[in-house]
């Protein structure tokens, strides 16, 4: 809070994308280390890439914006030309933003971790995963 974005310190710039990509394979890489051997690692595996799909749902998909994400980051909405532009910046947008911004990653993922854990199947808990978004979507809110 109150410091410039990684990819904006003038030392790193464009350099963030790889160092982006290697804190996203070394998830990979701990999940093996640790839980290869579980039972339930596979679903896991899935679980993360899932909760990285739907955090990378959360962009909207107009062409004509431009989000810059640096982590859970939403930097900006701005026009191709790097103008801001806030009449695109719907309700609906901002609920999905919210939602898919981190509501999965911080709230149901680490949920969803410990009923794979346990042994659970994640279809029969829908609801928890309804309420764990929505709480999500209250905490961006604020």
């Amino acid at each position: 809070r109150g410091r410039s974005c990684w990819f904006r310190l003038p030392e790193v710039g464009m350099t963030a994308v790889n160092d982006g990509h290697m804190l996203r394979n070394h998830v990979h890489r701990i999940l093996k280390k640790h839980f290869h051997e579980k039972a339930y690692y596979v679903h896991l595996v899935d679980l993360f890439n899932e909760a990285e799909f739907q955090t990378a749902r959360g962009l909207p998909t107009d062409p004509t914006l431009l989000c810059l994400v640096c982590g859970q980051m939403i930097d900006v909405i701005a026009t191709l030309d790097g103008k801001k532009d806030l009449s695109k910046y719907t309700m609906s947008l901002n609920r999905r933003i919210f939602e898919y911004k981190s509501s999965y990653y911080s709230f149901y993922l680490p949920i969803a971790c410990a009923l794979l854990m346990f042994g659970e199947n994640l279809d029969d808990h829908v609801l928890a995963k309804d309420i764990l978004v929505e709480i999500g979507i209250y905490y961006q809110v604020q």
